[in-house]
């Protein structure tokens, strides 16, 4: 990986571009997570997830700079696109700029690639805050571990896999929100209250999303979902079933107003 560093006061430039994919960190200490005191391990909660993962940024995204933390590298930066005040980036991931501008990000909106993008991901392991399935190598040789991995704990130093938003920001290279909570209202509402399931099933279009409270399911065409699911990874599921799993504990509603609602979003 190239490496280069500038000081951002000397040249007065206030932007760091990303030349390789990088994990975007609620802490700027970032070797308390990949190694913790040991070297070794991981900081995850009980159900094994990186809570301070926020979202793996794609090559070519720019990040203002806020400031520069105590530790070495790392970078307090804020998003156009990311609504957090805690984020952090190890510079060398990036190159420093004077340019607010994706200029070279290519978004992907063409529905017929979206969608053969998404089933090339069935399989994926799910991985909190990921949204580039093939993993992050390069944090191998910044936060090496200080002995051998199983396969399990390397795909997750590595970041290697995605979750239910990150699935689809990943497919279209950036251009959906990164976080459920902003699909919940996510571009047009498609009208499902007090509709019956076949009848859902009969209205919705291929990449329609299906949201609720802290997850979102793809819909592929009239017979299939997609998703990435906490416990399996990314499935390809029959509609109607995934449908009526929804509805025993979600009810369809035209406007998300609460955790009891599900909604279905269409945006493309």
């Amino acid at each position: 990986m190239v490496i280069i560093q500038l000081n951002p006061q000397k040249t007065k430039n206030r932007y760091l571009k990303v030349i390789k994919e990088s994990p975007i960190l609620n802490t700027d200490n970032f070797r308390s997570i990949f190694g913790s005191l040991d070297k070794s391990s991981l900081k995850t909660d009980r159900k094994g997830h990186i809570r301070a993962l926020e979202f793996v940024a794609l090559k070519n995204m720019v990040f203002k700079i806020e400031k520069k933390t105590i530790f070495p590298y790392i970078y307090k930066i804020s998003s156009n696109f990311y609504n957090s005040k805690n984020l952090f980036i190890d510079s060398r991931f990036t190159i420093f700029t004077n340019s607010s501008e994706n200029i070279y990000l290519k978004k992907t909106i063409n529905p017929d690639k979206i969608i053969k993008k998404l089933i090339s991901h069935l399989g994926e392991k799910y991985v909190w805050g990921g949204n580039f399935a093939n993993g992050i190598n390069d944090l191998l040789k910044l936060y090496p571990p200080s002995k051998s991995l199983n396969k399990d704990l390397l795909d997750k130093w590595i970041l290697k896999g995605i979750d239910c938003s990150g699935l689809l920001f990943e497919v279209t290279n950036g251009f959906t929100p990164r976080n459920t909570k902003d699909l919940l209202n996510y571009k047009n509402p498609v009208l499902i209250e007090n509709l019956s399931l076949t009848q859902i099933s009969k209205i919705v279009k291929p990449l329609d999303l299906i949201v609720f409270k802290d997850h979102d399911v793809i819909i592929l065409d009239k017979n299939f979902a997609i998703e990435s699911r906490e416990n399996f990874g990314v499935i390809k599921t029959p509609l109607i079933e995934r449908l009526e799993e929804i509805h025993k504990n979600k009810s369809p509603k035209n406007i998300y107003h609460s955790p009891n609602d599900y909604v279905i979003r269409r945006w493309i």
